[in-house]
């Protein structure tokens, strides 16, 4: 139970760290100009936490197997804090000098991310007392980053409906810009709380060649289908503010997005826990083969109506928020646990993190470029749309 709740805890706060962009974005749109917070920019803040967490997946995932998972927690847990206190710090002068401190710090804050991934997953499951349990175990504690992501969203919305709403002119910038940074620091708040790891069982050394040797073709199988499906699963996640913010009245309010932002984050969170509940009764990879099937279905339609859909709100907000309960309820907890059932115990931190890391690489597509495809005007939102439905339909067989 503790090393459930400790490795619960860190998906908890690793998706908080991650998905407070959505909001972070809005605020930070409405703060500076678009030339100062431009669309390159905004792809940059927005992912690069996305690189420093490849970088942490396969540092810390091959070091849980050689050192143990309990100091590299401890350490991932240091860079969670560190990550946070320079987020809610960043300053550098003018506006685009802070920008690129923030850039500096998700790095940072996304190696710790990263590496939390292996470790944690590999000590759930190697804690869960018979096979029946374990990918209930790796489920239950996964699904715990849906529970961040909400709390994200729904922190988010309050702070700016306290701060800034109705607050004019300068007044507005600077208390959007205490909104930003009070998000940041919360999520330091989980990160202290975060107790050691006891690990009870021997590891050995894993060496490369073998897990190529004996793994590869389930790691290509792993990392293939997570790879694809984290481009999907980060540009509408980390950019629901964006997308919201252009569909229905011209013209919304930062208020008004964050509430739509987080409604749709609550329509997700049914998600993690149907997955939970159904992830043995109907199988890692059928749960997976539906979940990219109602995705492809529901992104395109998205695609075709999106002219008429865009001045549908509540009917959009349906549709997109039950394309996101279908991504958890399918690919983002089957591909998760997966890599913890097709690998032994001595080699689960190396193979989870090789899977992981590879799957970030789309994550970072994803990430940089979903901004820039949707303010292309023969791509857009429509394209994306296409392009999402087009990456489920692929993955389906794999």
């Amino acid at each position: 139970m503790n090393k459930f709740l400790v490795g619960g805890l860190g998906f908890y706060n690793d998706a908080y760290d991650l998905f407070v962009m959505d909001v972070v974005n809005a605020v930070l749109t409405e703060q500076y100009d678009s030339e100062t917070y431009s669309s390159a920019m905004k792809s940059r803040v927005s992912a690069d936490a996305i690189v420093g967490a490849v970088i942490g997946q396969l540092g810390f995932g091959f070091l849980g197997d050689v050192f143990g998972r309990k100091v590299n927690m401890v350490f991932t847990c240091c860079l969670l804090i560190i990550g946070g206190i320079l987020h809610a710090a960043a300053y550098a002068g003018d506006g685009r000098s802070t920008l690129w401190f923030l850039v500096a710090a998700r790095i940072i804050l996304g190696v710790g991310i990263g590496g939390e991934h292996p470790l944690a997953a590999s000590t759930t499951a190697e804690d869960s007392t018979n096979s029946a349990n374990h990918s209930t175990s790796v489920a239950k504690m996964f699904s715990l980053q849906g529970v961040g992501q909400v709390t994200a969203a729904i922190l988010g919305n309050l702070l700016v409906q306290v701060l800034v709403d109705g607050k004019p002119g300068e007044n507005s910038d600077s208390h959007l810009e205490i909104a930003w940074r009070m998000l940041f620091a919360i999520g330091v708040i989980p990160a202290l709380f975060r107790g050691q790891i006891a690990q009870a069982t021997t590891q050995q050394k894993a060496r490369l060649d073998f897990i190529l040797r004996n793994y590869g073709v389930s790691l290509l199988g792993t990392a293939g289908t997570w790879f694809l499906f984290d481009i999907v699963y980060y540009s509408q996640n980390l950019f629901s503010a964006s997308i919201l913010k252009v569909v229905g009245l011209s013209n919304l309010s930062l208020q008004q997005v964050t509430n739509e932002v987080a409604f749709v984050s609550l329509m997700t969170l049914p998600g993690y826990f149907v997955a939970v509940y159904a992830i043995n009764h109907l199988g890692r990879k059928k749960m997976q083969l539906q979940g990219f099937f109602f995705m492809a279905i529901l992104c395109l339609i998205m695609a075709i109506f999106w002219d008429d859909l865009k001045n549908q709100s509540i009917l959009f907000i349906i549709l997109y928020g039950l394309t996101l309960f279908f991504s958890n309820f399918g690919p983002n907890m089957s591909t998760f646990v997966l890599p913890t059932d097709m690998f032994s115990t001595p080699i689960h931190s190396t193979c989870h993190s090789i899977s992981a890391a590879t799957v970030k690489a789309g994550a970072a597509i994803g990430s940089f470029g979903f901004s820039i495809w949707v303010e292309n005007e023969s791509y857009g939102y429509s394209g994306a749309f296409y392009t999402f439905a087009a990456i489920s339909v692929i993955s389906i067989p794999l």
